[in-house]
């Protein structure tokens, strides 16, 4: 059972738990999530969204739910709800969300997705690198640079933009401390670059210095060595070509470069030609042929080699600078990029945390949609016996896998009180069943499932649906059935694995829900 199905699981038991089990839960979940403490280093903390906009311990928004009376906990799929969300809420679910959680009590209905919170990847914090930043002496050209940063990144990933007014309370919010958590390295690495372009000193606050390291690793050492940067920045002529060819001061040498890098690496659309064709050849070819055929990146590549031989930059001649790059500027940026002797690098949060949070969303009850669990239990077990004979048909060892689901689906299996006696019971069961020994340490394995689901005082049908579940759920990389080779099925294989998948997603919400 993946993470968030084992955390939906244990909250709707604890929120639902008779008033007198509720510390006893607590206590004992707690030896696997912290549920006192938000962000305790080097745990996975279970916490949770008020309505106020405060953020709480799982424990003290079970006690804040519980004052309110709770009625019932339901688990939706997002598959099944999203269009009834208004679209800014349905955005909410962006990434890997599928489930609602939704706690109806007798003051309000709440509802909840369940967000994943990392700590940050490095020891600096949001505050701290906004006083870094202050305390350059070009600080307000890296504000620009910082703002125009995260909006391009927040462009890409479906977020707003940010302007340069409200730059330092968006990093003081949790988008935009999970923003800088991923863009920290480039940013500060940049600043750096951008300093040492414009010829400012990189200052370090000395309470701030601790945060940072400096590499005595480099690729060069004890060389002198600049690496040459050319490039096209859009489709050239011939005679635009030929004009940077001819400006470099070791021009005569250009074209046997050029006949020598094609020997290496011939090109489909261009013949082999040597040195004295190449100018002829070129001023006979259209603009998109040369453009495309990679021949404009033969002669590119020529200069660069040959002005890391002759220790100098290639030249661009002005009626050329906006054809070709980079302007001095970026080149400038581009050799600071390689020059790892003196720059600072991020040193990493030695002390991680990790929170699965339970983040409020202002939408109104959704309880008057209602499943037929019977149905969907047939269409699970239905499910579960069309992959099991596919499995046998391919000879796949997954066959007794679904067996066993559709067995804790389906079967007469026997009572008991979820104890080692009980585990016995089943583990022979199964045995005379025909299912192999594999299957019953499977069982062995994974039985402590089974124990908690009846401390949080679900009853039988729900614990074997669960379990179901847990061993139906094959989907995952490698070695899992995701990664199996049907060589003539492909289209079968592919249908009744959906409809398993589906099936199965759809009988743990209304298993839960029932």
């Amino acid at each position: 059972m993946n993470r968030v199905d084992y955390i939906i699981t244990l909250s709707k038991g604890i929120l639902e738990a008779p008033e007198e089990h509720v510390q006893t839960l607590l206590n004992y979940f707690s030896a696997i999530f912290e549920l006192n403490e938000i962000q305790k280093q080097g745990k996975v903390s279970l916490a949770a969204g008020l309505d106020n906009g405060s953020e709480v311990s799982f424990a003290d928004w079970v006690k804040t739910l519980r004052a309110e009376k709770i009625k019932k906990c339901v688990v939706r799929s997002l598959a099944h709800e999203s269009e009834k969300l208004p679209a800014h809420i349905a955005a909410a679910f962006a990434g890997t969300q599928e489930y609602l959680f939704e706690v109806l009590t007798e003051k309000a209905t709440h509802c909840y997705i369940i967000k994943s919170v990392y700590s940050p990847s490095y020891e600096i914090t949001t505050e701290q690198f906004a006083e870094l930043t202050d305390a350059q002496t070009n600080s307000e050209v890296l504000w620009e640079f910082v703002v125009n940063q995260i909006s391009e990144s927040n462009e890409l990933n479906g977020r707003k933009a940010v302007d340069k007014s409200e730059v330092r309370a968006y990093l003081s919010s949790r988008e935009g401390k999970d923003v800088f958590n991923f863009l920290a390295s480039n940013l500060t690495d940049e600043m750096q670059i951008e300093c040492t372009v414009s010829g400012s000193p990189f200052i370090f606050p000395e309470h701030l210095k601790q945060l940072f390291y400096q590499s005595d690793f480099s690729f060069f050492q004890g060389e002198e060595r600049e690496i040459a940067f050319l490039y096209a920045l859009t489709a050239c002529s011939a005679a635009q070509l030929l004009m940077l060819a001819h400006e470099q001061p070791f021009a005569a040498e250009v074209w046997a470069a050029c006949e020598a890098d094609m020997k290496e690496y011939p090109l489909p659309e261009i013949p082999l030609l040597k040195a004295a064709e190449f100018e002829a050849f070129i001023q006979k070819q259209k603009a998109d042929v040369l453009n495309t055929s990679g021949l404009v990146n033969v002669v590119c590549s020529a200069i660069r080699k040959l002005s890391e031989q002759h220790h100098m930059r290639p030249v661009i001649p002005q009626e050329l600078a906006t054809v070709f790059g980079p302007d001095k500027k970026d080149y400038d940026k581009a050799i600071a990029r390689g020059n790892s002797k003196d720059k600072w690098y991020l040193k990493s949060n030695e002390q991680p945390w990790e929170i699965c949070y339970f983040e409020p969303l202002p939408i109104t009850s959704l309880l008057e949609s209602k499943t037929d669990f019977i149905e969907v239990k047939k269409e699970f077990a239905h499910a579960l016996s069309s992959i099991e004979a596919f499995a046998k048909k391919i000879q796949s060892p997954f066959e007794e896998a679904f067996r066993l689901a559709n067995y804790f689906l389906n079967e007469n299996i026997p009572a008991g009180v979820f104890d080692q006696l009980h585990l016995e019971s089943i583990s022979k069961d199964l045995l005379a069943k025909g299912f192999s020994e594999r299957s019953t340490e499977v069982l062995k394995n994974y039985f402590l499932y089974l124990e908690e689901w009846r401390k949080l005082n679900y009853d039988d049908e729900t614990i074997y649906g669960l379990f179901a579940v847990n061993n139906a759920n094959q989907f995952g990389g490698m070695g899992s059935w995701n990664d199996q080779y049907v060589e003539n099925d492909q289209d079968a294989y592919e249908k009744v694995s959906a409809a398993t998948f589906a099936a199965m997603k759809n009988y743990f919400v209304a298993v839960l829900s029932k």
